[in-house]
């Protein structure tokens, strides 16, 4: 949990030292980037790092024979996005080109995570998973000092190389040939519904942020949205520490079980008292007695709380293997918050249109997923 802390910490350092030091529109172009690298890994990787862990818990598969298969999957990509990436460079497209190019470290540092978590433990998962945040930040200081024209996408690919390697070389392993192989279909089979979750999830933050662009609200307004994610992000992420601690704990029981009420009830009178702030932010906001920062901060922290209790639910309902409902509810997430966004920018600035955003989605998650997890243990 603490490295995960540390991921956190450098990924807001990040966007802050951007903003602070070269400003909104830079801090708009920064996040911009960053958020379709860490998109275009999720779609890429298929939901193969789910599935590695559901053939480990539930197939008890061998790492040995998962890691000679994950090392003739990354023998072959690099090449392929390699190529491609040198085709969208020699057609001018810049940040295309490097996300390609990044995919075969992005993605196989996905999957090496998923070897380590059950064989090294959540520490060294925890460490693996902060690495790439770390190397970015000290990117974003190199780019600063050495004022390299501000070259993020260049930045950020070397950075994922870098601790893409760091995660490869954590779980490489010498294989003796008499390793039996496993069945690769037993691997899909939970992997395209995790797909599915992981891409359309990794889609949303960049896809809200690419509709703040293409609205019109950009420059210092995409910079300042961009901040606003992430102050959201600071609440949703804690329920991401504890989730591979309670899906370790959840997937080794047989029924791994969670009653409707077991998220405190504090936590839904907390979400009740911050709407109430809210209104009386928004109220404020409406007569011109309010700051510009106070609606957005207000929407923003019930946002976070409710996206806290939907993430120990989406976590659980993960464990059981509930993979369908898991992805209908990225799917209507992702339309949700695309329309809803692209609406509320007609009516509001981009910060608060944002907030809103993000506050209805997770709210109408949390009781999808509360729902559905009382319907799943009531006898």
């Amino acid at each position: 949990m603490l490295w995960q802390a540390a991921g956190s910490a450098a990924t807001l350092a990040a966007a802050l030292w951007v903003s602070t030091r070269m400003g909104l529109i830079a801090q708009g172009e920064f996040d911009l980037a960053r958020r379709w690298f860490d998109a275009a890994a999720v779609v890429a990787a298929m939901g193969r790092p789910q599935g590695l862990l559901h053939l480990q818990y539930r197939l008890s598969v061998p790492a040995d024979a998962l890691w000679r298969w994950l090392a003739r999957q990354w023998m072959l990509a690099v090449p392929v996005c390699l190529a491609g990436a040198c085709v969208c460079a020699w057609a001018g497209w810049t940040l295309a080109a490097a996300v390609i190019a990044s995919l075969p470290m992005t993605v196989g540092h996905l999957m090496a995570r998923s070897l380590l978590l059950p064989e090294r433990g959540v520490v060294i998962f925890g460490f693996v998973s902060a690495l790439p945040a770390l190397v970015v930040l000290a990117g974003v200081g190199l780019l600063d000092v050495f004022d390299a024209s501000l070259n993020f996408p260049l930045m950020i690919l070397v950075a994922l190389w870098l601790a893409g390697a760091v995660g490869l070389a954590l779980c490489a392993r010498k294989v003796s040939s008499d390793v039996p192989a496993f069945d690769s279909g037993a691997l899909w089979a939970p992997s395209l519904q995790s797909w599915m979750q992981a891409a359309l999830g990794g889609l949303l933050p960049a896809g809200l942020l690419s509709v703040v662009s293409a609205s019109g609200h950009g420059g210092a307004a995409l910079g300042a949205a961009s901040i606003g994610l992430h102050a959201y992000q600071l609440l949703a992420v804690l329920a991401g520490y504890s989730a591979p601690v309670l899906f370790d704990h959840l997937a080794r029981q047989d029924r791994p079980e969670l009653a409707a009420g077991w998220v405190p009830r504090r936590m839904r009178l907390a979400v009740l008292l911050l709407l109430g702030l809210c209104g009386l932010g928004a109220l404020l906001a409406s007569q011109g007695h309010a700051p510009g920062w106070l609606l957005p901060l207000g929407l923003l922290l019930p946002a976070g709380c409710a996206a806290v209790a939907a993430r120990v639910h989406g976590t659980v309902l993960l464990a059981r293997g509930d993979y369908r409902e898991l992805s209908l509810q990225a799917a209507w997430r992702l339309a949700l918050g695309l329309s809803l966004l692209w609406v509320s920018l007609q009516w509001w600035p981009a910060p608060a249109a944002l907030a809103c955003t993000l506050l209805t989605v997770e709210v109408l998650t949390w009781w999808r997923s509360r729902v559905r997890a009382g319907r799943e243990v009531s006898p």
